[in-house]
């Protein structure tokens, strides 16, 4: 494979992007290939592709324009079919994605106020009807949040 020249740095803060030549490295296409292919995505979804161009210099010092992609679009961009449909089934794989994570965070929570009911109720004496009442709210909540999760993993 060959090797990629220095790019500019880009302003993306955390986001994670990968740019056209790095596919095009990636596949063993030729970057004008993959670059056509970009912009007949931005096309097809209605994405002003100019705000994904940006210029680098090539081996020879000459300004080319390579693209950066978010993770949603290099998949599409990649996994080939339809442009919309690459698309669609790429929106939902992402969403089931971070639905699994606010529900493992909301999971995270409730098994942390289990914890903490615990151990409140053996340093304090609470009284035994008191945590049952706060064991039963914890348990039947945590169990409810593992079957929404279940779900989700499932579809």
């Amino acid at each position: 494979m060959k090797e990629l020249t220095q790019t500019t740095n880009w302003n993306v803060g955390s986001m994670a992007q990968m740019t056209s030549r790095e596919i095009a490295d990636l596949t063993g296409k030729r970057h004008a290939d993959v670059s056509r292919d970009i912009r007949v995505m931005f096309d097809d979804l209605q994405i002003d592709v100019s705000k994904s161009a940006h210029i680098y210099l090539d081996a020879l010092n000459r300004q080319q324009t390579e693209y950066l992609l978010d993770q949603e679009l290099t998949f599409t961009l990649v996994t080939g079919y339809s442009t919309k449909l690459r698309n669609a089934v790429i929106r939902r794989w992402l969403d089931l994605e971070h639905q699994v994570v606010s529900l493992q965070n909301e999971l995270n929570k409730w098994c942390a106020k289990e914890n903490f009911d615990k151990s409140i109720g053996s340093l304090h004496g609470k009284g035994l009807a008191e945590r049952k009442k706060t064991k039963h709210l914890n348990t039947t909540t945590i169990d409810g949040i593992l079957r929404k999760m279940q779900l989700k993993l499932e579809v």
